[in-house]
């Protein structure tokens, strides 16, 4: 094979004999749920909702059979499954919350699943309190099977190198996880909890080295490696594809990074309740639901959002009926495309990601302002800001939290400062700037552009009956 590294032929023999024999090992069927999603991503839409509604209608007859939560909450409006007869009617069924879950997680988890086919699973909490839930093994394996297919739009092929750059990773934690990312994962972290220079100049030197086809981490931290790459004038870094995940990309971000590493992003959206959410595909003209996993929603005043609107976001999970989620208010926004993708993929599309519920921005007037776009008009406008994040402590006043570049003149910011909260918010809000050396990412390795600490509960009325 003239031409092909080393590295390259080992992939070949990941593709071929490590991984199907990890998976067997592992009794895993995710590259048989791989092989499949590879062969069905391109169905007439029709057959995939046809599909979802079966799976549909088997988890709310299990739910309703083998969890105390869900059979009170139908027994409570009157209905059994049997009653759930359209799309429509489903619709009739309460939203699941996250207070809904911390009060009543035990009554919500299945009988009928054995103890050891249940993972315990928890949310970071970078936006309150921390959430604890179960997967069964079934839907893990099936997630496993679908994310795995979604990588591969990037250009990146199962064995392939990764660079990734990660909070906290999970290989280093066993003797297991380090022979297990040798042989099957080979994946190299810069770990976005120790992000200072030296840590970036030794990634960097490494993957220059490996020459990974892949680029995969949260938005900002891809950001902040590749101004890092760019400042110093390092030695370029050409992967297949980046995968940028966890948090909203911003636009500003996502050019950096394209002009650094020569090539487009994908953007990925997801949480860890329901794993995949959405991901764009090699059009990169929005993100593809993940319909093979989920039913998707996007509510205004309880109704379908209408086009160009900005909607919450709102899940049922279809796989997991360990401890299933039914119409589970996920916390964020998203605003959904009209057209058809030029992929000739079928699965909807999220035009663009507005950002969490709890990080708009409302004004005293009543007015809801998205953090994200806010945060990014403000970064693309000032000058001499290296890092900033807005707080909003009470609802005439904000916090303006900036760690200056170089070059930055602090009664000149102010000043700007000031005038774009006159410009954006109105004589009303108040404020105040808080210079600091650096702003961290959170414990999940996520950094928050946009804070707000007011109740976000009833935000675009999607939990309205």
């Amino acid at each position: 094979m003239n031409g092909v590294n080393q590295g390259d032929l080992y992939s070949y023999v990941v593709r071929a004999v490590v991984a199907p024999l990890w998976a067997n090992k592992e009794r895993s069927p995710y590259l048989k749920h791989y092989k499949r999603f590879l062969r069905t991503q391109y169905r007439p839409l029709e057959q995939v909702r046809e599909d979802q509604w079966t799976r549909l209608k088997s988890l709310l007859d299990h739910a309703y059979a083998h969890t105390g939560f869900y059979r009170d909450r139908m027994d409570s409006l009157g209905i059994t499954p049997a009653d759930i007869r359209t799309w429509q009617d489903f619709e009739r069924l309460p939203l699941l919350t996250k207070d809904d879950i911390r009060a009543h997680r035990d009554r919500m988890v299945a009988d009928s699943i054995p103890s050891d086919r249940l993972f315990p699973k928890k949310t970071s909490g970078s936006t309150g309190v921390s959430l604890s839930f179960f997967v069964d093994e079934d839907s893990l394996q099936w997630k496993r099977g679908c994310a795995l297919r979604h990588d591969e739009w990037t250009g990146w092929r199962l064995g392939e190198r990764i660079g990734a750059v990660w909070g906290n990773p999970e290989y280093k934690k066993s003797w297991r996880g380090y022979v297990r990312n040798f042989l099957l994962e080979r994946t190299t972290v810069l770990d976005t909890l120790r992000m200072d220079e030296d840590a970036m100049t030794m990634f960097h030197a490494q993957i220059l080295k490996e020459k990974p086809p892949l680029l995969f981490g949260h938005a900002h931290s891809l950001y902040l490696f590749a101004r890092f790459v760019q400042a110093n004038n390092l030695s370029p870094i050409r992967p297949k594809g980046i995968i940028s995940t966890a948090m909203v990309l911003h636009d500003f971000e996502r050019a950096l990074v394209e002009e650094v590493f020569g090539c487009k992003v994908t953007n990925r959206y997801g949480c860890e309740e329901v794993s995949l959410i959405a991901c764009e595909c090699e059009a990169h003209q929005g993100l593809h639901v993940n319909m093979d996993t989920l039913h998707f929603e996007c509510l205004r005043d309880g109704k379908p959002a209408q086009a160009g609107e900005t909607g919450a976001v709102v899940v049922t999970d279809l796989t997991n009926h360990g401890m299933p989620f039914i119409r589970y208010l996920v916390g964020d926004t998203a605003r959904m495309a009209e057209t058809p993708c030029a992929c000739g993929r079928t699965y909807p599309r999220i035009a663009s990601l507005e950002g969490r519920i709890a990080d708009y921005v409302r004004t005293p007037e009543g007015e809801y302002i998205s953090g994200i776009s806010l945060t990014e008009n403000f970064a693309m406008v000032l000058e001499g800001v290296k890092q900033m994040q807005i707080v909003q402590d009470e609802l005439d006043h904000l916090l303006f939290r900036v760690v200056q570049g170089d070059g930055g003149r602090d009664q000149a910011l102010r000043a700007d400062i000031a005038r774009l909260v006159r410009e954006r918010f109105g004589t009303s809000m108040r404020h105040d700037v808080e210079y600091a050396d650096s702003i961290q990412s959170e414990t999940s390795g996520k950094y928050r552009f946009c804070v707000s600490k007011l109740d976000s509960a009833g935000m675009f009325g999607a939990g309205r009956p």
